[in-house]
């Protein structure tokens, strides 16, 4: 049993992109098994490399890709003339093919590709191009671009649908962005333009808020303007909503519909986030929104720093997968609750909700979108997809997602010594002191005030071991728990209850 594959050399430009699909020409399995990965190579001997969803992958060594995950799989030609080898591979999930190999030959464009003349490609004129590239302080970029100056860009682009040369036009645009000699702009505006360009797993399809997703796809030379358009709602403007159905976790909505929120982002009255702003909703989520409200009590600038206003009613939204930066756009329309229905705290917002700011819930939306774009196994075993219910239940984790840092996990037992407590309590007060964050989480059994399978926010620790706990149902709950109160190690050892810290270092 064998797998023939047969690939195709190609002639390039100086940092054009292509699909990396299509150095292969055909692939034959003689088992007659569908190929579900592949192992790519790249020598990088003219600066050529190959990219995965924004991030470049290493040269001289090889990398396996899932079949969808290749699919998306750009290569880049190397910034000045050259040859170089790229080698694949195919699985069928039984056997591994030879290596095969071919070249990419890098030539230098026959007129010099500037960013001004890119963009005349895409329908502007030399002015209006250049008026739409700030000029930039630095000597190794010839411009800037803004989020609402890409935004621009890409709304001109997808008049009438792409064509051969616009798709490339924007493709060329895409590597020269933090590029020498090309384009300075933000982290977020280049990962989501790379996200409208070259391509992400969450294109597969389009919610919009529907309970039923619509195929959407990556955009190519051959896509529609309405797909085009689509693309850019999603990464640019937030308008894939998710879905609002929780009838995969067994339960039943209160009539939500999507609403523009007329909260302001913080509490006016603070302008800044507070642990107290958490409400966790109508959503098994107190993994999440409980590490978030930790960050709010232990570092409020690291949240004002997570989620940025883009000024159009819009909003960037900070994570870390993996310990790799990834952004998500979110607009202003939250669900809201009919028929009368509300929260003890009066907010009528389905999930994550308050009566004073919205940051919790944009956020939480936020984390939901992420989800589609990442796999399971990245951070905490979700289904996959954009809908509130996928992130129902999950880990501890993103503390990681939100910080940027590493933790260290406790898990409490009865057997616990006493000298092995106190030393425990010393260790975290020294940790909350110096402004680590610190979340825990109990067993399924609820116990007084200690609701069973949930994740609370800890507010305080002495080295007496008293730890103070607030509960993310917070305001919005109306019943006879206390949402703050204090137990001890002692007692908390005795319930199982797990605690989690995060350690100062990022993720690695």
């Amino acid at each position: 049993m064998t797998i023939t594959l047969t690939l195709n050399p190609k002639t390039l430009t100086e940092s054009q992109s292509i699909s990396a699909s299509s150095f292969v020409k055909s692939v034959t399995d003689s088992a007659k098994r569908s190929i579900t990965e592949y192992s790519v190579y790249d020598s990088g001997a003219d600066g050529g490399y190959f990219m995965l969803n924004g991030v470049a992958l290493s040269d001289g060594a090889w990398h396996t890709l899932t079949a969808a995950q290749f699919a998306q799989l750009v290569y880049v030609a190397g910034s000045s003339a050259g040859t170089d080898t790229v080698e694949i591979k195919a699985y069928d999930g039984k056997t591994w093919s030879s290596a095969y190999s071919t070249k990419e030959t890098t030539t230098a464009p026959s007129s010099p590709t500037t960013p001004v003349s890119l963009l005349e490609e895409l329908g502007f004129t030399a002015t209006a191009a250049a008026a739409l590239i700030t000029a930039s302080g630095s000597p190794t970029y010839s411009g800037s671009l803004t989020y609402n100056n890409m935004l621009a860009i890409l709304n001109q682009a997808a008049v009438g649908g792409m064509t051969a040369t616009k798709f490339s036009a924007l493709q060329s645009l895409a590597s020269m962005l933090n590029q020498s000699g090309g384009l300075s702009t933000s982290a977020y505006v280049q990962q989501i333009a790379d996200d409208v360009i070259n391509g992400n797993s969450a294109n597969a399809s389009w919610n919009g808020g529907s309970s039923t997703a619509t195929k959407l796809g990556n955009l190519s030379a051959t896509s529609t303007q309405t797909q085009v358009d689509d693309l850019i709602d999603k990464w640019f403007l937030g308008t894939d909503l998710p879905s609002l159905s929780v009838s995969a976790i067994g339960e039943s909505n209160y009539n939500p519909t999507y609403q523009t929120s007329a909260l302001p982002l913080f509490n006016p009255n603070t302008n800044a986030p507070s642990y107290l702003d958490v409400n966790q909703g109508y959503l098994g989520d107190c993994y999440f929104v409980a590490a978030l409200g930790e960050v709010a009590l232990q570092d409020p600038s690291a949240i004002e720093n997570m989620i940025t206003d883009n000024g159009n009613g819009t909003y960037s939204v900070l994570f870390y997968v993996n310990g790799q930066p990834d952004y998500v756009t979110v607009n202003g329309e939250l669900p809201y609750m009919s028929g009368g229905y509300q929260w003890a705290n009066g907010s009528t917002q389905e999930f994550a909700n308050g009566t004073l700011d919205d940051w919790v819930a944009l956020v939480e939306k936020a984390f939901v979108e992420l989800n589609e774009q990442t796999s399971a196994a990245s951070y905490g075993g979700h289904t996959t997809g954009n809908a509130y219910e996928d992130v129902n239940g999950g880990t501890a984790i993103t503390l990681s997602e939100i910080t940027d840092q590493t933790f260290n996990t406790y898990n409490l037992s009865p057997s616990e010594s006493t000298s092995s407590l106190n030393s425990l309590a010393s260790i975290l007060a020294a940790d909350f002191a110096a402004g680590d964050d610190i979340i825990l989480s109990t067993p399924t059994a609820d116990n007084g005030n200690l609701v069973g399978d949930h994740m609370f926010i800890v507010t305080g620790v002495t080295s007496a071991g008293a730890i103070s706990i607030q509960n993310p149902w917070n305001s919005a709950y109306s019943g006879s728990l206390q949402m703050s109160f204090t137990d001890t190690l002692k007692q908390l050892a005795a319930d199982n209850v797990s605690i989690y810290v995060t350690t100062g270092t990022a993720v690695a």
